[in-house]
Formats: structure tokens, sequence, C-alpha cells
């Protein structure tokens, strides 16, 4: 059944339907959810994967835990929206919708008048994500990202907003985890940081990459939301978490010209402080740029496209 706000299940089952909007851009669209009501009282939880659509890693790991979490077992009510960005992902388009040129993850919490993602974002963020008590957004890696798995979260919410979002972080238990402060002058940006700038502890999770299907990489999506889950109170137990490291900076370099990118290191390299790791050549073959580390840390991802424009992402670098 479509409907413009999710249905809940009643008390102990499962439910699936199709979200479906009033806004005029967004006609003719239809959004697959499911809600899992639990047996028991407890917070809600919205999960939300394929805000880029090519990242298949997160998709998958989202239909595994709409189908496989039992609402015997869960105590409260869980949303799931497995493909948010459903144009990108049926036209292969990475990072950015092929109906506006924008890039989802980037507008929210969005505009009702505005372009198809900002529409899209208004309509998720206010009949999806602000339903809840806590966020959860799975990403895998678009069809040019090489990366270590990662989360990041905001820190500079209100404080227990802040707290929780930590807590869930180190309950997924990715190699790394970024906490940044969020910029209160932002028009538009991400879909954690909205939610929490909405009083919604948000979580980001990250794994896969390069347009591939990686199961060691959804089932690390797939366990770590239910260890996040957990650090909720949607789930029984205290979360058995293999650990994260907090970064303590970050730098993601941009290219200072369009080119053919060529990169010299990996996801997961260390690299030193003016260690070359890649070169910028005109489309002759002329080294146009050599870019440089920034500082001694871990490369925690990369693009692997040769073609990049003036602001485009090489590489982040961590530490």
């Amino acid at each position: 059944m479509a409907s413009t706000e999710p249905t809940m299940a009643a008390r102990g089952e499962r439910y699936e339907g199709m979200l479906t909007s009033e806004l005029a851009v967004l006609r003719g669209w239809e959004w697959p959810y499911v809600t899992i009501n639990g047996a028991q009282d407890g917070p809600r939880t919205t999960i939300t994967a394929g805000i880029h659509g090519c990242e298949y890693v997160s998709i998958r790991a989202a239909v595994r835990l709409a189908r496989e979490i039992d609402p015997a077992e869960l105590r409260g009510q869980i949303l799931v929206v497995p493909i948010v960005n459903l144009p990108s992902y049926w036209e292969r388009t990475a990072f950015f919708n092929p109906y506006d040129g924008k890039n989802l993850n980037r507008v929210f919490p969005g505009k009702a008048t505005g372009t198809f993602c900002e529409a899209l974002a208004y309509f998720i963020f206010n009949t999806c994500i602000t339903w809840g008590n806590a966020f959860i957004d799975l990403h895998g890696g678009d069809m040019v990202e090489e990366l270590l798995p990662f989360a990041g979260y905001t820190t500079n919410a209100a404080p227990e907003v802040s707290a929780l979002a930590r807590r869930m972080a180190e309950a997924f238990g990715l190699p790394f985890t970024n906490g940044r402060d969020a910029d209160p002058n932002a028009p538009g940006g991400m879909t954690y940081v909205s939610a929490a700038k909405a009083g919604v502890a948000g979580l980001l999770a990250e794994a896969g990459g390069i347009g591939q299907l990686t199961m060691d990489d959804v089932d690390l999506l797939v366990d770590g939301t239910r260890r996040a889950l957990q650090a909720v109170g949607n789930l029984p137990g205290e979360p058995q978490s293999p650990g994260t490291k907090f970064v303590q900076r970050s730098q993601t370099m941009l290219a200072p010209a369009a080119g053919f990118w060529i990169c010299d290191v990996r996801a997961g390299d260390e690299v030193r402080e003016g260690q070359t790791v890649g070169h910028i050549l005109s489309l002759l073959g002329e080294v146009v740029e050599t870019i440089q580390a920034p500082f001694d840390g871990t490369v925690l991802y990369r693009t692997t496209s040769a073609a990049v424009k003036p602001n485009g992402i090489l590489l982040s670098v961590v530490v």
C-alpha cells in the first residue's frame, strides 16, 4: 500500500509499504519501506540507505536488517527506507541525481519547493528522519570511491544528542569514527548533521566501495547496526563492539585543477607529511599538479576515477 507517511506495523509485527509524496516534483515515484513494531515499548529509530544510489553495500545491508530484525526481540519501533535516491539507483549515477545534478547528501533538510533532490530531502527528512529518536544512515562507497570503513557523527549538537550519537558510533565499531562540528550557518548538508540539529541522534556508517557488492562489507554494516540499536535501546543486551579509533584530525584533499588523476596510494596506506600521493595530468599527459600528504596519517578514502574536475575529491587523510 502506498502512503505519504509510513504506516506503523501492528504490535509485534512487520509491515511493508510504499511511500509517495504530494510534492509536485516527486509525483509518480514510490519508495519501498518497512516498519517493525516491537513486542515491547522503546525508542524509535530510522535506518536509511541508498542516499547515493550506487552504494550497493548499504542498500543490501538495509534490506537484510528490515527482513532479519525479529519484532519479538525489538523494543520500540524501526523504520527502514533502503533506497532513498531511486533516480540515481536506476540510472547508475555516482553521487549526483540525474534529474538536477545535485548531491542528495549535501542538501538536507531540503526544501519543499526546490529541485528534485531538495524536495526529496525535505520529504524524507520530515516524514522519516525526524520521526525517530535516533537515525542511522548507511553508505557503501560510491562508484569511484575506495575506502576504509568509517562512521561519522555530529559533535556540537545538543549534549544528549551528541552523546547518544557517540555511543552509537562506539557500538557500531568501524575502524575509524570522525566526529565533526556542524556549521550552524550552513544552508544544507548531510543527513546525520541535519538530524542532529533537529534533536535526533544521527550516525553515518560507510563500508564498501567502487560499485561492488562485497558481502563482507554488508556483514559489517548489518552487525554494526545491530550493535548501534543495542546502544539506542531497541535491541536487548550490551553491544560487544570491536572498538573504533576516533579521528583527531582529518583533511579531504580536493583537485586544484581538472585533469587525469593518478593516485599513488590506496585506502589504508600510511603516509608522511609532504609525501607525494599522486599527480594530476593534462589530457595530453603533462603533469599539472603534484599532490602531497598534508600530515602524517592514514588514507581513509580515495577517488579511483582518473577523471577529476576542479574541487573534486582526491583523497582523505586522517590521524
